[in-house]
């Protein structure tokens, strides 16, 4: 089946102020080579906190911490060479930084972000194989979009073949984490009747979290799907999808 897919993206970010770090003490221990101040550095300098923002000091800092094998240093080196931000842009050298903190960090962010080089063919030959290789490694760690690609690649046959039950599986998980685009798919495939037996009651569930998550697409199958059920059935639907929601979206079925 093709489902849509809902996109965004992940980077590593930090909520800092200029009165919660020392900067003196900070720059001391990065230059005598800390690899968390010297991360610290490039985080001050990306986000001018305290100082004029410097991307190129920023990726000279967090190169510095890359090189100690600085898993968060690491994917936001990679991020700057990907876009050219405060060096040259350089997709060799960001898949190298993004597969240093998949591979030897294990890092889930980067292991979905390669799934997605690998996917659209981002600085690499297109492979659907690999961008699935990548997301189910991010999705065994729970993250959100990566569980969600990985149900939509399974349940399209796409980089791993077709099995519409383990996409429920996979869908269900991201879903529970509250992400729109896999509650709307859910809806999809419980109102086609794929890998699992028709239910529009259900459906509608699952359009409604899916709707109070900002998936617009889902209003028009609400209505449809309200138009088509019987009342008591649609009473039934309404309070589940309540309960859905005010269970912070892990009762819905």
């Amino acid at each position: 089946m093709k489902l849509l897919i809902s996109l965004s993206f992940m980077f590593f970010t930090l909520t800092l102020s200029a009165q919660d770090v020392d900067f003196a003490n900070t720059l001391q221990q990065a230059e005598q080579g800390d690899a968390d101040a010297q991360y610290m550095m490039g985080l001050l300098y990306d986000n001018a906190i305290g100082l004029d923002r410097n991307l190129a000091e920023a990726a000279r800092w967090y190169e510095m911490a890359s090189q100690q094998k600085h898993i968060a240093a690491q994917f936001n080196l990679a991020q700057m060479y990907r876009y050219g931000e405060g060096l040259p842009q350089d997709m060799a050298q960001s898949l190298y930084w993004f597969k240093q903190a998949a591979e030897e960090g294990n890092d889930p962010q980067a292991q979905y972000v390669l799934g997605d080089f690998y996917r659209y063919g981002e600085g690499v030959e297109l492979n659907h194989n690999e961008a699935f290789r990548w997301y189910i490694l991010a999705a065994e760690q729970t993250h959100m979009e990566a569980e969600y690609m990985t149900g939509i690649l399974i349940a399209d046959g796409v980089g791993a073949p077709e099995n519409d039950f383990m996409a429920l599986r996979w869908l269900r998980k991201a879903a529970k984490q509250g992400h729109a685009g896999a509650f709307y798919a859910l809806g999809e495939m419980y109102e086609k009747g794929e890998g699992v037996n028709e239910n529009l009651a259900q459906a509608f569930v699952w359009y409604t979290a899916a709707s109070e998550l900002g998936n617009t697409q889902a209003v028009a199958r609400l209505d449809l799907l309200a138009s088509n059920l019987e009342p008591e059935l649609l009473n039934q639907a309404e309070n589940s999808a309540q309960n859905c929601i005010t269970s912070a979206f892990q009762t819905c079925e």
